[in-house]
This record gives C-alpha cells, sequence and structure tokens, in this order.
C-alpha cells in the first residue's frame, strides 16, 4: 500500500486526487506483481525517496525566493534570472531521477508488466500535463 502511495505522489509530485489513488490501485492488481518483483520496486523507491523529497524542498525554497525578488525586480532582475536557472536545473534534476527510477522499476518487471507499467505512467503524465496546462481562457 506504501508503494501505491508513493507512486502516485512521484507521478504528479503534488498530493493526488482519490480518482488517481484509485487508479493505480487497480492497475497495481492488473500487473499481478510476485512478492519479489514487489521488494524489488519498493527497495529502488525507497533509494529515490530521500532525492525526490530534497528536490521538492528545493525548489520549494527556490520559489519562494523567486516571488520575494519579483516584489521589485528591476533592482533583483540578476538575481531573478539566477535563481530561475536554478530552478530549470533542479526540474531537470527531477525528470532525470524520476526517468532513472521508471528505468529501474521497468528492468524488474516481464515484458507483459513492462509495456503496462509505461503505458499507465505516460497516460498518468499526459493527464497530469493536460490538468496543469494554462487555458485560453481570458485572452
Amino acid at each position: 500500500m506504501t508503494f501505491v502511495v508513493f507512486f502516485i505522489l512521484l507521478c504528479v509530485f503534488i498530493t493526488p486526487s482519490l480518482r488517481a489513488q484509485n487508479s493505480y490501485s487497480e492497475f497495481e492488481r492488473g500487473l499481478q506483481l510476485t512478492e519479489p518483483q514487489r521488494t524489488q520496486v519498493e527497495d529502488i523507491r525507497n533509494r529515490y525517496i530521500n532525492e525526490w523529497q530534497s528536490l521538492r524542498r528545493e525548489s520549494s525554497r527556490k520559489h519562494r525566493e523567486l516571488r520575494e525578488l519579483n516584489r521589485d525586480p528591476e533592482t533583483n532582475s540578476a538575481r531573478i534570472g539566477r535563481i530561475q536557472g536554478e530552478l530549470q536545473e533542479l526540474d531537470t534534476a527531477r525528470h532525470n531521477s524520476y526517468q532513472q527510477y521508471r528505468s529501474e522499476v521497468s528492468r524488474t518487471l516481464n515484458h507483459r508488466q513492462r509495456e503496462q507499467y509505461n503505458s499507465f505512467c505516460d497516460q498518468e503524465r499526459r493527464k497530469n500535463m493536460q490538468r496543469f496546462r494554462p487555458g485560453r481562457h481570458g485572452r
């Protein structure tokens, strides 16, 4: 059960909706992981947890700092540019870490499970991108 919660959190980097949790629970049952696979996947997840939390905390800290600097953008333009670059680097690191995690998990799965896993992750990523994409309202 812990794996389900952390996986959904990882997929969206925010607290998932109840529908997403139910969706993943159903998906996980369909994967039919063996006990050794379940243990391997949980071990992989545990290796990445601290890195993800650290990246998330650092990103939040940088966003807060950027909000403060934006109160007087002319005076702080150089620092704003530097912080924006650092935020981009953090996003890249988070993306790379997630891709590495997915790759390691994929290697523990058989062919059928891997196809299902990759398909599910890609669908969830697309759903989340659409959910957070700014709309054209008010233009």
